[in-house]
């Protein structure tokens, strides 16, 4: 018996719905908007801000426009390139004391050692602390009266090494690479984990040393992690200032001035935030570089792998 579909028993398909503004494609912005409005706020508002008053000059009854004079003044003046020399001094030997002891410290955990979660809580211990404890304790410790560390290093170094001015950018660049270490080192960590076991097992196999292991088999597959840590070393390194003022205060003199401590004793030192503004999107230029830089040798790298 063949049954035959008729017309009355179809059912009419219906219009399709419209799409409101709450969803579809739309859904994922509602949900990032409340980020984006204090990414707004915290960020972007301020950085305009900053643009702004750095093209001002600050008087009595306000502010007036200058153009870019508050810049020509920071470049003509001595004490701010010197404090950006030693930004660059303070950033290079940070860098390399940051990434270099993480990927060491890195490697070390990566074999699972006896005990690895302890060293990991003792290795992160400095991360958590505040900038104003870390360097009140390592300001402690080269004290000529008291200081721990100091008493150590005197039959070596005198009795001088927090006054003097390579000291105190030496306590400086240690107490900041001490403190950060941690934080390259679980960027490692991780990128050391999705390495296979295999791709090791092999290259051992056929004979490698465990530096040609290193450097051919698993550098070349934490390379971009690598990158990154040292994109974010670098921006961190030009933007310290919380650490080195609990540490030395920008002393002995200006010996741990760096161009961040210059900002912030103009703006809130001095009460001239024109010329702060300036320093900051000197600085803000900076890292925009290191930036640009860093993304032009990722587009290169990839561009060599395809």
């Amino acid at each position: 018996m063949i049954v035959r579909r008729t017309s009355e028993n179809t059912i009419p398909e219906r219009p399709l719905a419209r799409r409101s503004l709450f969803t579809g494609r739309l859904v994922p912005l509602w949900f990032l908007l409340p980020s984006m409005l204090i990414l707004l706020v915290l960020q972007i508002y301020p950085t305009v801000y900053a643009f702004i008053l750095s093209l001002m000059r600050q008087r009595r009854g306000g502010f007036e426009f200058v153009g870019l004079q508050n810049f020509q003044l920071l470049l003509s003046q001595g004490t701010f390139r010197e404090s950006f020399g030693r930004t660059l001094v303070f950033s290079a030997w940070y860098l390399v004391l940051v990434v270099a002891l993480g990927l060491l410290i890195a490697l070390l955990v990566n074999r699972r050692l006896k005990f690895t979660s302890w060293y990991l809580v003792i290795i992160f211990i400095p991360w958590v602390l505040s900038d104003v404890v870390a360097g009140t304790m390592w300001r402690w410790m080269f004290l000529a009266d008291y200081g721990l560390i100091q008493q150590w290093l005197t039959p070596l170094f005198g009795a001088s090494i927090y006054v003097n001015p390579s000291g105190a950018m030496g306590i400086v660049i240690l107490a900041s690479a001490w403190r950060a270490v941690a934080f390259t080192a679980l960027l490692f960590l991780g990128a050391l984990q999705t390495v296979p076991r295999e791709v090791e097992e092999s290259a051992a196999l056929d004979g490698a040393t465990r530096w040609q292991r290193f450097w051919r088999v698993i550098f070349p597959l934490i390379r971009p992690t690598f990158l990154v840590a040292v994109l974010l070393t670098s921006m961190r390194s030009i933007n310290t200032v919380g650490l080195i003022l609990a540490t030395t205060r920008g002393g002995p003199g200006y010996a741990t001035t760096t161009a961040s401590v210059y900002l912030y004793r103009s703006a809130w030192g001095e009460s001239n935030f024109a010329r702060g503004a300036a320093v900051s999107v000197l600085l803000f230029l900076a890292n925009a570089v290191i930036t640009v830089l860093y993304l032009r040798l990722i587009t290169n790298r990839n561009k060599q792998n395809n």
